[in-house]
């Protein structure tokens, strides 16, 4: 007898395994997020649905923009059996969204450094979760399966409004259960120093730059990869070529088990992948302006909440090329943290013939030519030295 029921337990554990295989691996089933699946993320620009088979073909999450894409792009990849992640930063006050009149002003903290059509948001405010609240909303009503929240990593800057850590861990666990109620997942955009806290509560992370040479800290993944989630990942080295897949980016430690992909600091449709292949998905429109600054150096070891991109290129955010906070186009520039800026331009050769620059324009870094003196009473700052130096 306790053979026989020994038998009928595994063969109910094994017919729920294979039920559960077969749901992670319909093109049907949503949000089937699994370790290593391929990926692309484009914030640049919109994919031309009209090009459709859009490459690369094999990749089964799409990350994109909630905002500028339209409920149709969503539902035809759906059709096409992707998995599609919307993009919004829940974290930060954007000036260019519809919606920016209805933050209350008390709810605004510091302008982001790099960012300055951004300003912290006070994620614990009834009003500013209102609002998250309808962009949930609008991910589900256009058919997203998950969302991508950025720049949930305020405590780490300097925000003006005394954020903590555990306003963050308490942040993420209010979207994942608002997600839920539409029947989407959610998932970490960096922010490793609460990842053991809410890792059973997220289906998948989105990294920025754990793999570059002077941070190298992917390993801090380990235990998710263990438990099945993916962790997307994205590298922004300086030039893309197929050669990249014998670098840290692709071999460091911790890279292992990670859906790695390089792309260029606009996050616009071209990749590569660690394999060595490469896809350019066509895209469309894109409002946002050319950059106004220097090229973006890697984030600094201070980098703060989103990724060295510029803006999302969304209803029209102007972008400013810097380095990453701590990681986003997932929009971001580089974060701040308890190290503080250098104040003497390195690497920047020429004097710029006297002239200054104006507040955040850049004003040092390697090949720099331009000014290296800033306009009164700002300071030319290392961001990133010896990269990028910036007026602050």
């Amino acid at each position: 007898m306790e053979s026989l029921t020994s038998k009928i337990w595994l063969w109910v554990l094994t017919a729920a395994l294979f039920i559960s295989a077969l749901a992670q691996d319909d093109p049907e089933t949503p949000t089937a997020f699994r370790k290593g699946q391929k990926w692309q993320i484009i914030l640049l620009g919109t994919p031309d649905m009209t090009k459709m088979p859009l490459p690369p073909t094999d990749a089964e999450v799409w990350d994109l923009d909630l905002f500028d894409n339209d409920a149709s792009t969503f539902q035809t990849l759906k059709a096409a059996g992707k998995t599609v992640i919307c993009y919004f930063s829940a974290g930060t006050w954007e000036d260019w969204r519809d919606d920016a009149k209805d933050f209350p002003s008390a709810d605004l903290g510091k302008v982001l450094p790099l960012w300055p059509n951004e300003k912290w948001l006070r994620t614990g405010s009834a009003k500013v979760r209102d609002i998250m609240s309808k962009r949930i909303k609008l991910a589900s009503d256009k058919g997203c399966d998950a969302i991508d929240p950025d720049n949930t990593d305020g405590y780490q800057n300097d925000n003006g409004l005394s954020l903590k850590n555990t306003d963050a861990i308490d942040y993420m666990q209010w979207l994942q259960k608002t997600a839920a109620s539409y029947s989407m997942k959610v998932g970490l955009k960096n922010s490793l120093d609460i990842l053991p806290q809410v890792s059973t509560i997220v289906d998948f992370a989105v990294n920025e730059q754990c793999g570059a040479p002077e941070y190298n800290e992917c390993s801090s993944y380990s235990a998710f990869l263990a438990s099945g989630k993916p962790v997307f990942h994205i590298e922004y080295p300086p030039s893309l070529n197929s050669s990249l897949g014998n670098t840290t980016y692709c071999k460091g430690a911790g890279t292992d088990g990670m859906s790695t992909i390089l792309k260029d600091l606009t996050l616009d449709g071209r990749t590569f992948y660690c394999d060595g292949s490469q896809a350019d998905t066509p895209t469309k429109g894109g409002t946002r302006p050319t950059p106004s600054r220097g090229p973006s150096p890697p984030r600094t070891t201070t980098r703060w909440s989103t990724p060295p991109t510029p803006p999302r290129t969304s209803s029209s955010r102007p972008i400013v090329t810097p380095p990453r906070t701590t990681l986003r186009p997932s929009s971001t520039p580089a974060r701040p943290s308890s190290a503080q800026p250098t104040s003497t331009p390195g690497g920047g050769g020429g004097g710029g013939g006297g002239c200054k620059s104006k507040h955040w324009d850049q004003c040092g870094g390697n090949n720099w030519k331009g000014c290296t003196v800033c306009e009164s009473p700002y300071t030319c700052k290392g961001v990133s030295a010896p990269y990028y130096y910036q007026c602050l």
